[in-house]
């Protein structure tokens, strides 16, 4: 996992670099700065969307693990540890006083930490949109070297 994620990280610099090669290879070279700028018209919002994404996705899954691990914890001891009774669960939410790690103190020993999963969600939604990007990329055939400008940039 560590590996794959490193080769993605890295990869979008060199991704950056190329794409006017790539371009100009693919689609000529007489229209390789308005097909790059529309690109980057592509890429420039994902790269603004997609921390918005993960970060909507992981608070749903930290939200939704609360809501399970207190339903395991004990009425007299939740009230006892948070002040409030679990009726004023969103609440404490929202005022982070009630967060996965301090439920993991009151919650029966054997009981699975959610913390790792809650990045799940957000991968499964990121790998749709890659496997949409993926998709229309493939749908792309390069234009006939015939029509490729022979002049100069």
């Amino acid at each position: 996992f560590s590996g794959s994620v490193f080769t993605i990280l890295s990869s979008f610099g060199g991704a950056a670099a190329t794409r006017p090669a790539i371009v100009g290879d693919i689609f000529g070279l007489k229209n390789v700065a308005p097909l790059s700028a529309r690109q980057l018209s592509v890429v420039l919002p994902g790269a603004f969307l997609g921390p918005k994404i993960v970060t909507y996705f992981r608070e749903q899954s930290v939200t939704a693990s609360i809501h399970d691990l207190s339903q395991k914890v004990d009425n007299a001891e939740f009230t006892d540890a948070f002040g409030m009774g679990k009726e004023q669960l969103e609440t404490l939410i929202s005022q982070q006083t009630v967060t996965v790690p301090r439920l993991m103190e009151l919650v029966p020993p054997g009981t699975v930490d959610p913390t790792p999963f809650v990045y799940d969600t957000s991968m499964y939604v990121l790998a749709g949109f890659a496997s949409m990007a993926l998709a229309t990329n493939l749908l792309l055939k390069p234009v006939c070297t015939s029509t490729h400008d022979k002049g100069q940039i």
